[in-house]
């Protein structure tokens, strides 16, 4: 079981910066693009959430709409009790997240469970929905996708940190049946590995 504690705001670091920017250099210009909108983003956590993981705040990111951009239908998080939730942040634009999801493509096909809910959360500001169904419908994904609003993106960063806005770094988060954090993982995960971990964690 890891613990996350409560941060102070959290601020685009030279370490995020660094992250945001691992991929093919050309690249470079979305990168810049998403670490000026999440300054902007985390910014806004500071002035706007003071000690960033108290009040309602601090559950934002379980109990905010998502939108289930290729069912067309909204959830939250809170809706899922009693589910194994995965989530993993990423952006279109991220190489090591198609990367990840090739591998979760797979650990979700050898689970093949109802138990287990995958979910894959845009948290590029500059990304839209219309945009994040073409790129899973491309791929041949077909769990939940949706997009991360200003307000999620600020209350994951307040709770987890700010690398959990880096999609080059494949944050992952899964939440146990009972709502509590299982684990916080990052990098690439290979299918076999998440397939285990899925398993252990089912209820």
């Amino acid at each position: 079981m890891i613990t996350v504690e409560g941060r102070r705001c959290p601020a685009a670091s030279s370490r995020t910066s660094r992250m945001i920017a691992h991929g093919r250099p050309g690249w470079a210009s979305r990168s810049l693009a998403m670490l000026v909108a999440l300054v902007s983003v985390l910014g806004a956590a500071c002035t706007a959430g003071g000690a960033g993981t108290t009040g309602s705040h601090a559950t934002a990111w379980r109990t905010a709409s998502l939108h289930d951009v290729l069912a067309g239908s909204d959830f939250s998080l809170a809706d899922l009790r009693g589910r194994l939730v995965a989530v993993e942040t990423m952006a279109i634009w991220c190489i090591n997240c198609r990367l990840q999801q090739q591998q979760a493509q797979a650990a979700i096909a050898a689970v093949d469970s109802p138990d287990l809910v995958y979910i894959s959360l845009d948290v590029d500001p500059n990304e839209r929905e219309a945009d994040l169904v073409a790129y899973a419908r491309k791929a041949g994904f077909d769990w939940r996708f949706a997009v991360a609003s200003p307000d999620v993106a600020r209350s994951l960063a307040a709770t987890f940190g700010d690398e959990i806005l880096s999609p080059p770094s494949t944050p992952l988060l899964i939440i146990g049946p009972d709502g509590a954090l299982v684990s916080k993982h990052l990098g690439i995960q290979g299918a076999d590995a998440l397939a285990s971990l899925l398993r252990a964690n089912l209820p």
